[in-house]
């Protein structure tokens, strides 16, 4: 079993700051049906447009330029005004972090909204890790007793400390985290959610670092590339990355099952506009069969 602890990342590995970068521009709204759409191979902009008239005109090409600037995919001239638009290697590589992105999602869905598509939701959860001082908190909050906001921030200058504690309030919102206590004594901690997060942020470092090795394409003809889908399996390896480790003595032992659980779960996947309905999530059964 890894003893690695929750952590923010060392040297060695993707800054939080790299990973928070990376994050932004996979979180800009219409990159995920861009990225959807050249899965299926070399196009045009107008051609990609006429696939997926969901996606504005007015806000494609903004779009493409940034996905390009991330290297995420290529634009490459081809003869007069053509220029073709292909995915790159690294954006070839992305179907592990949009797997586990919209598996989170699905599993914790945004409060007070009944439905979103696939590609909404792995948006919204890729944002969340774009946020400032989100990622920071929850590794701070993660293996540990909660902890009051002083003892949160204490690196931090007057400004950041402002700037984190409306970021706390946003997490706690979204589900990531939740306070205890009185008002002058309050404790946050991190939640099931916040904590499972840390398998969306895994995946992004390495996707980020060059580790997650490309995916071929949707052929041709296929009914994968009709579709419109990328379709994955991906096995949850076990993470020794940030707050993905719950194994301290003084977390309850439903959190460490609750780990666990997230780290060897096999995820079925499949990346559309419609997702298909997943099996239970043994955390969440094994929570509500407490509650009862």
């Amino acid at each position: 079993m890894s003893t690695a602890t929750a952590t923010l990342p060392t040297t060695s590995k993707p800054t939080t700051s790299s990973v928070q970068r990376a994050a932004e521009v996979l979180s800009i709204r219409w990159a995920t049906r861009i990225v959807r759409a050249l899965r299926q191979g070399t196009t045009t902009s107008g051609d990609l447009l006429a696939g997926d008239p969901v996606i504005p005109v007015s806000s494609a090409y903004s779009v493409i330029r940034a996905l390009a600037g991330a290297d995420v995919i290529t634009r490459t001239p081809n003869g007069g005004a053509r220029i073709d638009l292909a995915l790159s290697p690294k954006g070839q590589a992305l179907a592990p972090v949009y797997t586990s992105a919209l598996a989170w999602a699905e599993r914790y869905p945004r409060p007070g909204v009944e439905a979103e598509q696939a590609p909404e939701m792995i948006e919204e959860t890729l944002g969340l890790l774009a946020s400032s001082h989100a990622v920071p908190l929850l590794s701070e909050l993660a293996g540990s007793a909660p902890k009051p906001y002083p003892h949160l921030v204490t690196s931090l200058n007057a400004r950041d400390k402002a700037a984190a504690y409306q970021r706390l309030l946003a997490l706690e919102e979204r589900g990531l985290v939740a306070r205890s206590g009185t008002r002058r004594t309050y404790r946050w901690s991190a939640t099931e959610a916040g904590l499972a997060i840390g398998r969306v942020y895994g995946d992004l470092a390495a996707w980020t670092s060059g580790a997650h090795t490309p995916s071929a394409p949707a052929k041709p003809g296929t009914a994968l590339a009709a579709a419109g889908r990328a379709a994955v399996v991906v096995q949850s390896p076990a993470q020794g990355d940030l707050f993905s480790e719950l194994q301290s003595a003084d977390r309850p032992v439903s959190a460490r099952a609750a780990a666990a659980d997230l780290r060897s779960i096999t995820l079925h996947i499949s990346f559309s506009d419609a997702p298909a309905p997943q099996p239970p999530a043994p955390l969440l059964v094994a929570a509500s069969a407490r509650r009862r």
